[in-house]
């Protein structure tokens, strides 16, 4: 059900892709996102899903025979508890490995070091997503 669940922050990410219930079901399958609308006519430019990633982090897909070539996001980072889980279920799925999973630990100009791990992958409809895993300082 479409409902406000956060105050702030960016409402959805836009993608548009070849096939439509191949992307969406690859977000449903590999990430858990809940569907919460669909509208538009099958098979028409108008026809989208907006799926939640998270609570309130809403992806919108429409279905496109025509490249979208206006301004293009480098990629959507979704988090992860378990990386390696993730990354079997998003290839279960369809995806394809970009990059393996890797640890950093990235200063910050204000001396902070954010831990994580991180990997790319190559989505059903093209596109790059990126999982992000919190970890440990000492992490390897």
């Amino acid at each position: 059900m479409y409902s406000k669940l956060k105050q702030k922050g960016i409402h959805h990410v836009c993608l548009r892709v070849p096939d439509l219930h191949t992307a969406a079901n690859f977000y449903i399958n590999a990430f858990d996102a809940a569907l919460v609308a669909e509208w538009g006519a099958e098979g028409k430019e108008d026809h989208a899903f907006i799926l939640d990633l998270g609570t309130g982090d809403l992806l919108e897909i429409f279905g496109s025979p025509e490249p979208f070539s206006l301004g293009k996001w480098q990629h959507v980072a979704i988090w992860t508890d378990d990386m390696e889980a993730a990354y079997e279920r998003a290839i279960a799925n369809g995806a394809t490995v970009a990059t393996k999973p890797a640890i950093s630990h990235i200063p910050t100009r204000s001396g902070q070091i954010v831990h994580m791990k991180y990997g790319f992958l190559n989505a059903p409809g093209g596109e790059t997503v990126e999982l992000i895993q919190d970890v440990d300082a000492d992490a390897h």
